[in-house]
């Protein structure tokens, strides 16, 4: 990473003219590997000089550079640049590393509702099983009341049969409930993230 991927160079450029109106110190910006990302007329990098490194996510992705000076306070003006560039350099990255973490759990959201609305949709097929189950099971004990004697075993298995339907009613009925909270929350947090 290096700070000209991160940073607009105009408002870069914008910053140091403005301090040096300010302070009357002449300072350059410079990238990871040196090269001067601001300029300024006249400047000379000598030793003694102030750098002031730009340090993002613990990386070293450029300087400010300073012209020397004897002066405690034009010193301090020049930290002072280096500390307002390291802090728009930090913003800068994390405004651009956060866009992409929001957009990406914006798409996760919208997949997980697509997902509810399928599971909702393959709850509402078994549900209709159910109530034929129902039908199936009611129809079986009629025809086993018919049979009398020779029924019985039938009509046991018609009981069950409807015992098992009605369960599996209960379980979709929960299913679709728990399933429209989840759709009502994801519904939400897109209208909070939008």
């Amino acid at each position: 990473m290096d700070l000209k991927d991160i940073m607009d160079l105009k408002k870069l450029q914008d910053l140091q003219n403005h301090y040096e109106e300010v302070t009357g110190l002449k300072a350059v910006i410079v990238g990871k590997t040196g090269e001067s990302l601001t300029y300024t007329n006249n400047f000379r990098a000598e030793e003694g000089g102030l750098t002031i490194p730009v340090i993002v996510n613990e990386e070293k992705i450029g300087a400010v550079i300073s012209e020397k000076s004897s002066e405690k306070s034009i010193k301090n003006a020049a930290e002072l640049l280096g500390t307002i560039i390291n802090q728009f350099a930090n913003f800068e990255y994390l405004n651009s590393s956060g866009s992409g973490r929001f957009n990406s759990v914006k798409d996760d959201i919208k997949k997980s509702g697509d997902l509810v609305q399928t599971i909702n949709e393959k709850t509402g097929h078994l549900k209709g099983i159910a109530k034929k189950q129902t039908i199936l099971s009611l129809n079986a004990t009629i025809e086993a009341a018919r049979s009398g004697e020779a029924g019985v075993g039938f009509a046991v298995v018609a009981k069950s049969m409807q015992d098992l339907s009605n369960q599996s009613a209960g379980i979709y009925n929960d299913i679709e409930k728990s399933v429209e909270e989840i759709t009502n929350l994801i519904n939400s947090i897109i209208s909070e993230l939008t």
